[in-house]
């Protein structure tokens, strides 16, 4: 699993520091990081233009010279184990019943398919009111679920702009470390297309997850056939968005989902 870090004192008294000992690109991460455990995965995002080659190392220097605090991801016990993806991910994922089938059926019979985009599900399912971030506070995060780097950042960067929180995991060690953290992230935007993690497959296991079954989910996805739409509802999708959307489109479907 991902390890993640976060400032230690030394840290933060360098990156107040003016001008400090480090150099400015030491620095620069220093400051991204913060004092919140933060993944490679979560700098890739703000960092895209430096390789994961050399991320990694500036992160285990920074560590080694007092100025992060490395957070190693252990095995949780007692009744944490089960709710740890990293067995969780492995379950048989349970086939969607009857009923969800039919009402998936019934909100399709509802819908108009794009003849460039195929099937546009901005939001099925709205809360009656605003949901609040589980970390407390006016800021919600998002979690983006996306193997392709370069359209997690667009994406990423208009929830930014948007004032929303954002985590990026694009593989299946990312993804869950990135599910394993606390508090969990208040909407997951998934892209079905994920090369070692079944997308529909991860749909039904965070669907049968105590923490994940109630979190609003987002599916993305280029594969716009009417049974992937039916299958991706039936298993408790929110919101099915085809691409190519724009990223401003991924930021309406977020507020809605989260009632603001």
């Amino acid at each position: 699993m991902a390890d993640s870090f976060s400032q230690t004192a030394k840290g933060k008294a360098e990156f107040a520091a003016r001008p400090g000992k480090l150099t400015t690109g030491l620095k620069t991460l220093l400051g991204l990081v913060g004092d919140k455990a933060t993944t490679i995965a979560d700098l890739r995002l703000k960092l895209p233009q430096v390789p994961v080659e050399k991320l990694t190392p500036a992160l285990n220097k920074l560590a080694a010279d007092g100025y992060l605090q490395r957070h190693a991801e252990s095995a949780p016990t007692g009744a944490d184990a089960d709710l740890d993806f990293t067995r969780f991910i492995n379950r048989p994922v349970k086939e969607p019943d009857v009923n969800q089938k039919r009402n998936a059926e019934a909100t399709m019979a509802g819908i108009r398919p794009s003849q460039k985009a195929g099937f546009h599900v901005s939001i099925i399912n709205r809360p009656a009111k605003r949901i609040a971030p589980h970390a407390g506070g006016d800021k919600h995060t998002v979690l983006l679920i996306d193997a392709d780097d370069s359209s997690a950042l667009v994406l990423a960067r208009a929830l930014l702009l948007a004032k929303f929180d954002t985590r990026a995991a694009g593989d299946r060690a990312e993804i869950i470390a990135e599910l394993n953290k606390k508090p969990p992230a208040d909407v997951i935007a998934i892209d079905v297309a994920l090369p070692d993690v079944g997308g529909p497959e991860l749909l039904g296991r965070l669907r049968e997850h105590p923490i994940y079954k109630t979190v609003p989910i987002i599916v993305m996805t280029a594969t716009t056939g009417r049974d992937n739409v039916v299958t991706a509802l039936s298993h408790g999708a929110n919101g099915y968005m085809s691409k190519p959307f724009k990223p401003e489109a991924l930021v309406e479907s977020v507020k809605a989902v989260l009632g603001l």
